[in-house]
C-alpha cells in the first residue's frame, strides 16, 4: 500500500479519539518554552498586553522556526520541496494568528494575579485582605448559627469558618492554577487537531496527484499498445493481398 494513502487511513480512523502531538509535540514544546519564559515578561508589559507582549513572545517563537521547518520536513518525507514550503506557511500563519493570541489571552490575566500573589488587594495589604476573609468567615459563622431558617445550632461552626476563611487565597491559587493549566492544554490539543487537518489536506492532494499520474500513465500505455496493434493488424492484411496477388 501507498505509505501516503496509509497514513491518510489511519488519520480518518481515529475518529473522535484525541489527536496525537503535532509534528513531534512541537506546540506543545513551544507553549512550555513561553512558560518558562514568562517571569521575563516586564510588569508594564503584562499589565499593557497588546503589541509588547506580543512581540514578547513572537520572538521567542521566531527561534524555533527553523526547528519547525525541519520537523515539517521530516514528518512528511513524501511530500514535495514545493508542498513542503506551503504547509510550514500555513502552520507558520496557525501559530502567529491564533496560537500565540490565544496564549496571551489566558496567560497576560494569570501573570497579573500570580504576581500578586492571586491576592484582591495589593502586596502591602495581602495580610488585611486574608484577615478580613477571616472575620467574614466568623460573621457567616455567627449567621448560620443565628439563622431560624438553618438547621445548625452549634456555635463551634464559627471556628471552621473562620480557618476557611483565612485559607481563601489559598484555595482562589490552587483553583486558578488548575484553570489555567486545563486552558493551556486545551489550546495546544485544539491547536494540533488544526495542523493535523491541514496536514491530512495536503496529503490527500498529494495522493490524488499520484493517483492522476498513475491513470494517465496507464492511459498512454494502453494507447501505445492498441497503436502497435492496429499497426500490425495493417500490416498483416498487406501481406496477405500480396500472396493472394501472386497465386492468382
Amino acid at each position: 500500500m501507498n505509505a501516503t494513502f496509509g497514513r491518510i487511513l489511519a488519520l480518518l480512523a481515529r475518529g473522535d479519539h484525541p489527536a496525537p502531538p503535532a509534528f513531534d509535540g512541537f506546540l506543545d514544546s513551544l507553549l512550555q518554552k513561553f512558560e518558562n519564559c514568562r517571569p521575563g515578561l516586564p510588569d508594564d508589559v503584562a499589565a499593557a498586553g497588546g503589541e509588547a507582549a506580543a512581540h514578547f513572545f513572537t520572538d521567542l517563537y521566531e527561534a524555533e522556526r527553523t526547528r519547525l521547518k525541519d520537523l515539517v520536513r521530516q514528518s512528511e518525507p513524501l511530500l514535495m520541496p514545493g508542498a513542503h514550503e506551503e504547509l510550514f506557511r500555513k502552520v507558520d500563519e496557525l501559530i502567529r494568528n491564533v496560537v500565540i493570541p490565544a496564549y496571551l489571552r489566558v496567560a497576560l490575566p494569570f501573570t497579573a494575579r500570580e504576581r500578586n500573589d492571586f491576592y484582591l488587594a495589593p502586596g502591602p495589604f495581602h495580610w488585611a485582605e486574608r484577615l478580613g476573609w477571616g472575620v467574614a468567615g466568623i460573621a457567616l459563622g455567627a449567621f448560620i448559627v443565628e439563622a431560624p431558617f438553618i438547621p445548625i445550632w452549634s456555635k463551634e461552626i464559627i471556628f471552621p469558618m473562620m480557618v476557611a476563611g483565612l485559607l481563601l487565597p489559598n484555595l482562589r491559587r490552587f483553583l486558578l492554577m488548575r484553570r489555567f493549566e486545563r486552558e493551556i492544554n486545551g489550546l495546544v490539543g485544539r491547536a494540533d487537531r488544526e495542523i493535523s487537518r491541514i496536514d491530512t489536506a495536503y496529503l490527500m492532494a498529494a495522493t490524488e496527484s499520484e493517483v492522476a499520474e498513475a491513470s494517465v500513465g496507464v492511459a498512454e500505455s494502453t494507447g501505445a499498445e492498441e497503436g502497435r496493434g492496429a499497426v500490425s493488424g495493417r500490416g498483416g492484411g498487406t501481406a496477405r493481398s500480396a500472396m493472394k496477388e501472386g497465386a492468382s
